[in-house]
């Protein structure tokens, strides 16, 4: 029954016909208002899918395609697979990168970066915790440091180990889908860390820089 029907006076309340009159005509009404509770459930960011996730990702303003380099196919010393009678030569006008399309995981953080760029207030406090909301369970623990030169370094750290970090998910941190920064601020430098494998820095310790004969050169 509509809920309309519950304001029927007592009088005509005994009459039922009129309730039915009444349900009849104010049904649609409810059913609008669940429909549009459906909407709301379906096209949530956390519960879209497919074709769902991509009408976010037009509202949100950013695409499932993106760039990413092409690696495993040009010629290459000493690498393998990709040596003599291996690897494709690169020609003056073949591509250094290509563009894929995301799974939905992975466009999914995507586009909770993008909502959180637009959200940011600037301070490190909430760009805390939008690192945390966007990266949790996903195995990767995001650094960002300010080189108070308006530039940063992001250290993107593979907490399990990059051999078992979706690749995916590597190569949209690479090609810098996820980065977080205020508008003039320019990126220095952006390292995937293997904690196996940490970048070698003087007077400091911690999973990601590590010192003499245990750091690595980036």
């Amino acid at each position: 029954m509509s809920k309309y029907t519950e304001r029927i006076t007592n009088y005509h309340a005994t009459k039922p016909l009129f309730e039915q009159h009444v349900d009849l005509i104010t049904r649609p009404f409810t059913d609008i208002v669940k429909s549009q509770a459906n909407f709301i459930r379906e096209f949530g960011l956390d519960k879209a899918v497919g074709v769902q996730l991509d009408v976010v990702g037009e509202w949100v303003g950013r695409g499932r395609n993106v760039s990413v380099p092409i690696t495993d196919v040009y010629f290459s010393w000493d690498t393998e697979g990709l040596g003599w009678d291996q690897g494709s030569w690169q020609g003056p006008f073949d591509p250094d990168s290509g563009f894929t399309q995301l799974s939905d995981d992975v466009y999914r953080m995507v586009l909770k970066a993008q909502i959180a760029i637009n959200t940011w207030d600037g301070t490190i406090g909430h760009l805390e915790e939008i690192l945390e909301t966007i990266f949790a369970g996903s195995g990767i623990d995001m650094q960002i440091i300010d080189n108070q030169d308006m530039s940063i370094t992001i250290n993107a750290i593979a907490i399990n180990g990059i051999a078992n970090t979706s690749a995916e998910l590597i190569s949209v941190i690479k090609a810098g889908e996820l980065n977080i920064k205020a508008g003039g601020v320019r990126v220095k430098s952006l390292n995937v860390i293997d904690p196996a494998h940490p970048l070698f820095g003087f007077d400091t310790q911690s999973t990601a820089i590590a010192g003499y004969d245990a750091g690595y050169w980036s």
